[in-house]
């Protein structure tokens, strides 16, 4: 029972890790999709700033206003397209090609267009694609995990470079009260893990919690794959524009 406790400890720990990793490439990834978005769509929209002892539901509350914003570019691209006749034009021509291959690759469709038509086709394929509302969507259900009222620095904190050198430069009494500490600290992870993570009067706390953030981890790593896709494809489009620009 007692390994089967600590192997639980070891999934929660892990998980929380992981977890923490996957916010900062989420931050990172969604930095880079506001960067060529803006690129693409001759926009502004600021970039997400990273604070490590901000609540975690803040961080996804500000990624969910950097989505609904660009949408509300797209939707206003999108309509001025409609007014003008030639835009209106490319506007059907584009969508009857996009519901014809919808259901074959919807996402190669996205880079042709994307490859042949400037701001305007971006705006088409990122409000017909609904890229923006599909990551929205997945970041609105995740707010829903009860772990949203930690803070990120909660669940793994890494050892700076002052740390490190700290440690290496201290004495031998100062280096084992030190080593101490992460033991402490892992013991204040799981309980704050457990405590927002396992149900009232759960048989095996640990081991549902553990299950209820590996889950969340697994939830995280699709918002992930969709925003890496999105992000190869708009590079792929300003790399086709900057070689057309270059002839």
């Amino acid at each position: 029972m007692s390994s089967e406790s600590e192997k639980d400890k070891e999934r929660l720990i892990q998980a929380a890790k992981l977890f923490f990793f996957h916010i900062r490439d989420l931050v990172s990834f969604i930095n880079r999709f506001v960067e060529l978005f803006n690129l693409t769509m001759k926009t502004q929209v600021l970039p997400m700033n990273l604070n490590e002892e901000s609540c975690i539901k803040d961080f996804f509350e500000q990624m969910i206003r950097n989505f609904k914003e660009m949408q509300l570019m797209v939707d206003g691209k999108h309509k001025q397209m409609q007014k003008e006749p030639l835009c209106s034009k490319v506007l059907t021509a584009v969508t009857s090609a996009v519901e014809k291959c919808a259901t074959i690759a919807p996402h190669h469709t996205a880079e042709d267009m994307l490859k042949n038509i400037q701001t305007s086709g971006a705006a088409l394929v990122l409000k017909t694609s609904h890229v923006l509302v599909n990551l929205e969507t997945s970041l609105s259900l995740l707010m829903q995990f009860p772990i949203m009222g930690l803070r990120l620095s909660d669940l793994y904190r890494e050892e700076t470079k002052e740390q490190s050198d700290a440690t290496s430069d201290a004495t031998t009494a100062e280096k084992n009260t030190s080593a101490e500490r992460p033991k402490a600290t892992t013991e204040e992870t799981l309980r704050k893990l457990q405590d927002v993570l396992s149900p009232a009067n759960a048989h095996m706390p640990v081991e549902a919690a553990a299950d209820e953030l590996e889950q969340f981890v697994k939830s995280m790593e699709i918002t992930l794959q969709v925003l890496q896709k999105s992000i190869k494809t708009m590079e792929g489009d300003i790399s086709v524009l900057t070689q057309v620009q270059g002839k």
